[in-house]
């Protein structure tokens, strides 16, 4: 099988099913690995990836060379304002850190991640001079950006944590660009 083949393939299922409208092609891939094919589709509507997957598991079925990635196509609403961090389920206890809430859109689909900022990165950014919730929306944008079979996947995992080192990292790349 080919990779026109394979491609041709999934977007006529996706049409059929009345789903290519919502495939972001620009961000779907299709990766010839020599003996297998990776196939990444990205869909506009986190509401419609059920359907994106049991597409892509039908076409893996026919095919054991297709491996397939399904996410969503997330923006970023907005940062809200910072609140205290608790070790939860833990103890319970106040945490040396603050969660900033980050609203997310994907077509009808809308969610809520937090990214916990340590007070240690908190102090290397106001340091910096930089702004936190900046900080933050960039740093959410980044991780959203990353595709591929380790891609975030906020529905799964809807905790992000900027620490002191990775804190200087973004200050140092930061100063790279500058």
């Amino acid at each position: 099988m080919a990779m026109t083949d394979l491609q041709a393939q999934m977007e006529g299922r996706l049409s059929q099913a009345g789903l290519l409208p919502y495939l972001d092609k620009e961000e779907s891939r299709y990766v010839d690995l020599e003996d297998d094919f990776l196939v990444e589709l990205v869909a506009r509507d986190s509401t419609k990836l059920l359907e994106f997957s049991r597409i892509a598991e039908e076409v893996e079925s026919g095919n054991p060379r297709v491996k397939t990635v399904v996410r969503a196509h997330w923006e970023i609403v907005g940062v809200g304002r910072p609140l205290p961090a608790y070790d939860i389920p833990g103890t319970g206890a106040p945490r040396a850190a603050a969660l900033y809430p980050v609203d997310l859109k994907s077509g009808q689909g809308a969610m809520q991640v937090w990214v916990e900022v340590t007070t240690l990165a908190s102090m290397v950014l106001g340091g910096h001079k930089l702004s936190v919730e900046s900080v933050v929306r960039d740093f959410v944008a980044e991780q959203l950006s990353k595709g591929g079979a380790s891609y975030w996947n906020p529905e799964r995992s809807p905790r992000l944590e900027i620490n002191g080192d990775m804190a200087e990292y973004i200050v140092g790349k930061r100063s790279a660009k500058q």
